[in-house]
């Protein structure tokens, strides 16, 4: 691997910063006793190392992959002997040991993970009773990503500049508000800054009737994309003593987005989504069964329902295929039925297999102004498998696949057949 010089230098200021501190005399290694102005400092580390293939059915070459994920991370849990008041810093480098693949060469299918160094997370948070504001930059995951989430598979996640609030002064209930000032996306491409008068905004609150419903609602105004309200509810039923049953059911809408940053005009906006899913678990053994539904641009809109801030690599399959679709365009919509079976134990870790079958909404949809038409809404189907299990207790291990097969027909979206490989492994500290 190439090592840039800027590279060790991020992730070595990192630590440069509390040069002061010395070593806990009867502490572990990662415990440091700070300068009189910070106390509780702990350090995180992480490195992960993955192997990755893909063949795109293409005139691209395959492409075969070895990375490698390092993050050093500062926690600081108290700062002028003030309660309350915490700070993180993280710094995450990517580098490629193995580059066979775009977009480090042309000419090679793609993995998003390219060399890459940066400030992963920096935030202060002041938490007063049970309120809590924090500013800065930071993972975000809300739900279970299928909005917003920090893509954490790629080997740079994807991360936001935020100044919030979170609240759960009333029992039972928990509420976020927060406007976003940047994007930090998992290749600089994706990156975004907005006007503090023209951020998006997160509104996110959650409320538990009873342990077997919570009802969550949610709008996020997303500046020059759209305006998306929702609502779901969610929840397990314990069957017997070790057999429980879990649902989901969610529906949302889309709008024009609130405002526009650098746009001569709104984009035209005027979709739903929903989606249900059922779980069956006991012994080990678990089932799922789900179906999502994404309306498409049918009625002269800009684009269909989509999803740019998710973590979009658990949704519609892990090849990715309709990955860049949902996120920007859905113009034909998009369904998706999926079946799971798997088998979790605490000493062998746990293996799954996941099936999708996948459909256009509609065979019509409009790309600006332009009304098109599809020959088939069949846009085929995917198999995954997984399995993983901890080595030890710092130490994961993870093999995954995904095998799309599709209808050999390029635009979008693709329908070509795709085939992944993943191996990877995981040590915390």
């Amino acid at each position: 691997m190439k090592v840039k010089t800027k590279k060790v230098l991020l992730a070595a200021s990192l630590l440069t910063l509390f040069s002061p501190v010395v070593m806990k005399h009867q502490a572990s290694a990662l415990d440091i006793q700070a300068p009189t102005f910070i106390d509780d400092v702990k350090v995180k580390l992480l490195f992960r190392p993955r192997y990755e293939y893909v063949d795109d059915h293409s005139p691209n070459k395959n492409a075969n992959a070895l990375t490698i994920r390092t993050s050093i991370g500062v926690q600081i849990n108290k700062i002028f002997q003030v309660n309350g008041l915490k700070a993180y810093i993280e710094a995450t480098d990517v580098g490629a040991l193995v580059d066979d693949y775009s977009p480090q060469k042309s000419g090679y299918a793609v993995v998003n993970d390219p060399d890459i160094a940066r400030i992963t997370e920096a935030y202060l948070s002041y938490t007063l009773n049970k309120t809590t504001f924090i500013a800065g930059r930071t993972r975000v995951n809300l739900d279970d990503e299928r909005f917003i989430g920090s893509v954490d598979w790629r080997q740079m996640p994807q991360t936001f500049g935020i100044i919030g609030i979170k609240d759960n002064t009333i029992k039972n209930l928990n509420v976020l508000i927060a406007g976003i000032y940047e994007r930090k996306g998992v290749t600089n491409t994706l990156n975004a800054h907005w006007r503090l008068d023209k951020m998006p905004i997160v509104l996110h609150g959650t409320y538990t009737f009873i342990p077997q419903l919570k009802v969550t609602a949610y709008g996020y105004l997303i500046t020059n994309i759209s305006n998306t309200y929702g609502i779901n509810a969610r929840g397990d039923i314990g069957l017997t003593k070790d057999v429980k049953f879990s649902y989901l059911g969610e529906y949302a809408i889309q709008k024009d987005p609130y405002t526009k940053y650098n746009l001569t005009t709104k984009p035209k906006v005027d979709a739903d989504f929903y989606r249900v899913e059922a779980k069956l678990s006991g012994y080990g053994f678990f089932g799922i069964a789900g179906y999502e539904r994404f309306q498409g641009a049918d009625k002269g809109e800009d684009k269909g329902f989509t999803t740019p801030l998710a973590t979009l690599h658990k949704w519609e399959g892990w090849a990715d295929n309709f990955l860049g679709y949902i996120a920007n365009t859905d113009t034909f919509g998009l369904k998706d039925a999926y079946f799971t079976l798997g088998y979790t134990h605490k000493d062998y870790g746990t293996a799954t297999i996941t099936y999708h079958k996948f459909d256009a909404d509609k065979s019509t949809g409009y790309v600006g102004n332009t009304l098109k038409t599809i020959s088939s809404k069949n846009f085929g189907s995917e198999v995954d498998v997984l399995y993983t299990v901890d080595l030890t207790k710092r130490l994961n291990f993870l093999a995954k696949a995904a095998f799309y097969d599709g209808k050999n027909i390029t635009g979008s979206p693709s329908l070509k057949d795709l085939t992944k490989y993943w191996i990877q492994l995981t040590y915390r500290y």
